[in-house]
């Protein structure tokens, strides 16, 4: 039995209809496992001549990321066909596909509990989020994957994994308040249980998450200035320059942004609730705040956090004010998470934050009053 978003079990691929297909653009690598099995599959002329010509192995390979496609020209997969869906699949059936093709934007977890997460980097998966008015509910299902998943890990992270979790989705899905101001409440209880975890025992952290149920949020998020805007315009800039996010990483003038914001708000009335269904499906998605190799505290997860609903936000409002629809919504939303969720964007955005360093809260809360 795994645990997953509600929207979960309702959630089916787009194929030919998906406007931004998950083959563009996108490194696709296959494990060992798979290589071999594309290597020696019986299949036509054409499709065998594709795979020859465009799977490679890969120079740092390991067992799980052993080959990659070549990209087109146009920086595609070589199996997309024109009508936008797999020639591999077509020719051959879903089990000839990897397991990054046939899953995603599905991801399950067993490291810390059985999990499995939807990517808001696919289109359909932000429409769903987008539709969504009540709060998500996570629930059981049973699930079965065509690869071996990793063991379950008995240390004190995973004790603690679910619990530290259901604390940040509670604060995120607290309608009592502006999404600005749960935020700012979160960056409370990060504080707090960075310095539980710090203590390296069971008491200490059983201690701050009892603190953490004594505290109780603010009404906003304090007083906004031109600070929160301008780290999140700096940091779009940047991570423009390493990811393909140039079209939104146009950020508008400090001095503009509050006007465009209402107009932002008047086109999306919705946008408070649709922007805490993203962030909750994030932060089961991610595992925050456990992401990675834990090289990082509560607090640093939390940062990242920040950061990313900053440049969202303000590439949104910069974006879409003065036009656009849902459909833009979702493009641009989809492709901001296509960063954030497939990416090193954690380690980027901490690096723009603090330069190496610990961020600062002076830095963290104007990004959440945003």
């Amino acid at each position: 039995m795994f645990t997953v978003p509600d929207i979960y079990p309702e959630f089916t691929c787009k194929a030919e209809n998906c406007t931004r297909n998950c083959c563009l653009g996108w490194h696709i690598t296959v494990s060992m496992r798979d290589y071999f099995k594309l290597v020696g599959m019986e299949c036509g002329r054409d499709l065998r001549e594709r795979l020859d010509r465009s799977l490679h192995i890969l120079r740092d390979a390991t067992p799980e990321r052993y080959a990659e496609f070549s990209r087109t020209y146009t920086g595609d997969c070589p199996m997309l066909r024109p009508d936008g869906l797999c020639m591999l699949q077509r020719e051959c059936g879903e089990d000839a596909l990897s397991a990054v093709c046939r899953y995603y934007p599905r991801s399950p977890r067993t490291l810390r509990a059985d999990e499995c997460a939807l990517s808001a980097s696919c289109e359909r998966v932000c429409e769903q989020l987008f539709e969504k008015t009540d709060r998500m509910r996570f629930v059981r299902i049973p699930l079965e994957f065509a690869y071996e998943l990793p063991k379950r890990s008995d240390d004190m992270i995973t004790r603690f994994y679910v619990p530290v979790r259901k604390l940040f989705v509670s604060a995120l899905q607290n309608r009592e308040y502006t999404v600005s101001g749960r935020l700012a409440f979160c960056e409370k209880l990060a504080a707090v249980l960075r310095d539980g975890f710090a203590a390296r025992g069971i008491s200490g952290i059983e201690r701050a998450l009892e603190e953490c149920a004594s505290l109780s949020p603010e009404r906003a998020a304090g007083e906004r200035d031109t600070s929160g805007f301008e780290t999140a315009a700096y940091m779009l800039s940047r991570l423009a320059e390493r990811y393909p996010i140039e079209r939104y990483a146009a950020a508008c003038a400090a001095s503009e942004y509050g006007g465009m914001e209402k107009e932002f708000l008047k086109r999306f009335p919705g946008w408070e609730i649709m922007c805490e269904q993203v962030l909750v499906n994030h932060v089961f998605y991610d595992g925050f705040p456990f992401y990675g190799d834990l090289r990082y505290d509560i607090y640093h997860a939390f940062a990242a956090l920040a950061a990313l609903y900053a440049v969202w936000k303000v590439s949104a409002v910069c974006s879409l004010a003065g036009e656009g629809d849902i459909n833009a919504l979702v493009a641009l939303t989809s492709e901001l998470f296509r960063m954030a969720e497939n990416s090193n964007f954690n380690i980027a955005a901490l690096a723009l934050l603090a330069n190496g360093g610990v961020p600062e809260k002076s830095v963290i809360l104007p990004l959440c009053a945003l």
